[in-house]
């Protein structure tokens, strides 16, 4: 079936909401781009976890409990880390890569990060451990199942030198015994987390491969529902809700449109000497050369049996009949069959225009009159009524 142009939008059809100063803020921020928008808000959560930590550890410093040096060295090493990333996403260089999210490297940086702050932070580092599971939490929704594996072996062997050298560097803070059983802890969970991150992984992949599924089921039933199965044109329902909208659009001040109803000539006698399966192929063989020929704003549909309906728009200073005639002349050098070469289409047509107002189903009625005058007439023509 040959589809109608979709009209442009006019300025006016439908107003834009009107954005206030913030979502102009969150554009220029986070994007336009929803994928790199989503990037950038996870980006700029671990930012902010980053920034409480910071935030904590510099009042301990002020208490007495952490250095001061190692919380300045701790913040610019997470500035920094933020705003590299930032710069990679913002600019759309994350779209060159295999993870646009660039969830491996970021996780691997922020782990990175939190065994740093384990190892600075003194009679509290026990407390910086909970950190660890954060940072799997926050990536196994992005994260590819392999890179999540590395991920958390990178972070075991990581913990296990920076407790192994703390509690050989720092006894009375960091005591072996604890470090060996923070170890265990750490060994434990994290596989676990990562376990999880497969399981969501899979999960998604399968609930995305139904999604697919059911989205061609839904294609293919709509199309049962629209269209003919041995001709692919739109089907009777189809056709008389797309008249029904052409009217409205009429009425609306739009083009006016003609209805074109053609019926091939001799059918019965293609199947009673051909057969049936002779009778498809010129069936399905109409149908190509009418999508092929007509014009491109026409539309085209089976009404039932060997009889077709032709929706043809009125579009000055064009004659609506062109295309059905350049149809007719196209058939006549059409092979149908490549078993029965001296088989050819015609068929005759009558040809109605809608009058605003009136019911669709007078103008079909007037084409279907009309199509029987040309019957009577001799075939293979063309009457208007």
């Amino acid at each position: 079936m040959k589809r109608e142009p979709v009209p442009p939008v006019r300025a006016g059809d439908a107003p834009e909401a009107p954005r206030g100063a913030w979502s102009d803020l969150g554009d220029l921020v986070l994007s336009k781009d929803y994928r790199q928008r989503r990037c950038l808000t996870v980006l700029l959560l671990t930012a902010m976890v980053y920034g409480v930590s910071i935030a904590i550890m510099t009042f301990g410093a002020i208490a007495g409990i952490f250095q001061l040096v190692h919380v300045q060295w701790l913040g610019t090493l997470c500035a920094a880390t933020a705003l590299t990333f930032y710069i990679l996403i913002r600019s759309g260089w994350n779209r060159t890569c295999a993870e646009p999210t660039l969830a491996l490297p970021q996780a691997l940086s922020a782990q990175t990060l939190v065994a740093c702050a384990y190892a600075m932070s003194g009679p509290v580092h026990a407390g910086v451990l909970i950190l660890l599971p954060l940072v799997m939490v926050f990536s196994m929704f992005d994260m590819a199942v392999r890179n999540a594996r590395l991920l958390m072996l990178y972070t075991i062997a990581l913990m296990g030198i920076v407790m192994w050298q703390r509690s050989h560097a720092n006894p009375q803070v960091y005591v072996p015994m604890l470090e060996g059983i923070y170890f265990v802890l750490v060994a434990t969970v994290l596989p676990a987390i990562s376990q999880l991150s497969v399981l969501l992984t899979t999960m998604r992949r399968r609930v995305k491969t139904q999604k697919l599924e059911l989205e061609k089921a839904m294609a293919h039933i709509q199309q049962m529902a629209t269209h003919d199965d041995l001709t692919g044109l739109s089907n009777r329902r189809h056709v008389l809700h797309l008249l029904n909208e052409h009217a409205m659009r009429h009425a609306r001040g739009g083009p006016s449109f003609y209805i074109c109803m053609a019926d091939l000539d001799h059918f019965k006698h293609v199947n009673d000497t051909y057969g049936h399966a002779v009778g498809d192929e010129a069936l399905c063989a109409f149908a190509r050369q009418a999508i092929a020929l007509l014009r491109n704003t026409d539309i085209i549909g089976r009404w039932g049996g060997e009889e077709f309906l032709m929706l043809l728009p009125e579009t000055p200073p064009g004659d609506p009949n062109v295309g059905v005639e350049r149809l007719r002349n196209g058939l006549a050098d059409y092979e149908i069959s490549a078993h029965i070469p001296e088989l050819r289409i015609r068929f005759s047509c009558g040809l109605s225009r809608f009058r605003g107002g009136e019911p669709i189903v007078d103008t079909i009625e007037r084409a279907d009159r009309a199509l029987y005058a040309a019957k009577t007439a001799g075939r293979n023509r063309t009457v208007a009524l």
